[in-house]
């Protein structure tokens, strides 16, 4: 083989790697866009449909939002960010029932980035439900999304004072009915959520008392009154106890 052979092949070998290069690096480009970028991958009636919700939205008008949102989910069924804010006109509207069906859709297709601020309000829904429903007078629907609420965030941590608010409500209402072994339950739960709910120290103390059990009414009413020394309620609940 002569030498400008030799450099002929050179060259050649040169280029076919330098192209092989190229189109590895134009796939694995490819392949990091479909992964990571999926969510605009959006056909245009749905895209257009959700920048006139989102318009919308950002002036405060929910419900005249919530049926471009609706096509845009109806055209493109992956569009998580068409699901998630159709999610949030019906939170912002109090319609939580509404609510909860593209919220769980939103966190189902949204990319681990974006499920934190989903779950937020997915449980702020839940909460909004649960404490709606009691208001009517309906405990085990309101229970059903405590549980649910529990479910999608097992420690609770960021809404411990709502959820041991919420259980109070649902052990005084159980308790005015006259089902004091619940409203003990609901009680504890409270404390458990949160150790420093007065108020649910103070309902425990009640139905405690209720039930017969002095020696842990007299715990629970003084737990309340370490918390709070000027409650009247928890003083009142010892003095009781103290002529038994």
């Amino acid at each position: 083989m002569g030498e400008k052979e030799a450099v002929k092949l050179r060259k050649t070998a040169r280029r076919q790697h330098k192209q092989s290069i190229n189109f590895i690096i134009v796939a694995v480009l490819a392949s990091l866009m479909l992964s990571s970028c999926a969510g605009l991958m959006i056909n245009g009636e749905a895209r257009y449909a959700f920048e006139q919700g989102l318009a919308l939205f950002n002036q405060g008008q929910f419900a005249e939002a919530i049926p471009y949102f609706e096509k845009a989910v109806s055209s493109a069924p992956d569009f998580y960010q068409a699901h998630l804010y159709l999610g949030r006109s019906h939170l912002n509207l109090h319609a939580y029932g509404k609510a909860f069906a593209p919220l769980r859709t939103a966190y189902r297709l949204s990319p681990n980035d974006f499920k934190r601020e989903v779950v937020d309000l997915l449980i702020d829904a839940l909460l909004g439900a649960a404490f709606s429903e009691l208001k009517d007078g309906n405990i085990q629907t309101s229970l059903s999304y405590i549980r649910e609420v529990l479910s999608v965030e097992p420690q609770a941590q960021r809404i411990k004072d709502d959820l041991s608010r919420l259980l109070v409500a649902v052990g005084t209402e159980l308790f005015k009915s006259g089902n004091v072994r619940d409203a003990v339950k609901e009680y504890t739960e409270a404390i458990k959520a949160n150790p420093d709910n007065t108020g649910a120290y103070i309902g425990l103390a009640k139905a405690l008392f209720k039930s017969g059990d002095l020696l842990k009414a007299l715990d629970a009413a003084e737990k309340a009154i370490s918390l709070d020394p000027d409650s009247k309620e928890a003083l009142g609940i010892i003095k009781d106890l103290l002529k038994k």
